[in-house]
């Protein structure tokens, strides 16, 4: 796409996608326990439910689970819940915008939701609407990336 606007730009240069390096596991990990600190209470399992494909980047949803344990945060998961003894599921997107999955895959009232399974399980659920790219740190890593992707150019 870039390719055929070429001649109207003097150089183009791409930032790195969210999760790129190690430390980028690392602070996606305290921004997401920063900006769900609240509902991180005993007894309650974060879920983030990312979009997921067939591509081979579907292994950043495992890295980004083994970065969670890493930090000594065992009830937040991706994807499923792994581990018992949880009575409350706070599910939240692990996607840049909270759009169509988040609110009717995730968080919607029809039976094959993740809501209407957990809650069907016996779960007290809280899903929350809120995409990853409302969170400061986050923004943040966009920004830093951005701004390597800048002094490339120079």
């Amino acid at each position: 796409v870039v390719e055929k606007y070429r001649d109207q730009f003097v150089s183009v240069a791409m930032g790195a996608p969210l999760l790129s390096s190690d430390e980028d596991y690392s602070r996606v990990v305290e921004a997401l326990c920063s900006a769900t600190a609240e509902q991180d209470q005993d007894g309650t399992a974060i879920v983030f439910m990312g979009h997921g494909t067939e591509h081979e980047a579907n292994a950043s949803y495992a890295k980004l689970q083994d970065a969670f344990n890493a930090a000594g945060k065992t009830n937040y998961l991706v994807g499923t819940v792994e581990a018992g003894g949880y009575t409350k599921v706070v599910l939240q997107p692990l996607m840049v915008v909270a759009g169509d999955h988040a609110n009717n895959d995730m968080a919607g009232d029809e039976p094959d939701s993740w809501k209407s399974t957990f809650a069907a399980a016996g779960y007290e659920v809280e899903p929350v609407l809120q995409g990853m790219g409302e969170i400061a740190d986050i923004q943040q890593i966009y920004v830093d990336h951005v701004q390597q992707a800048i002094d490339t150019l120079n």
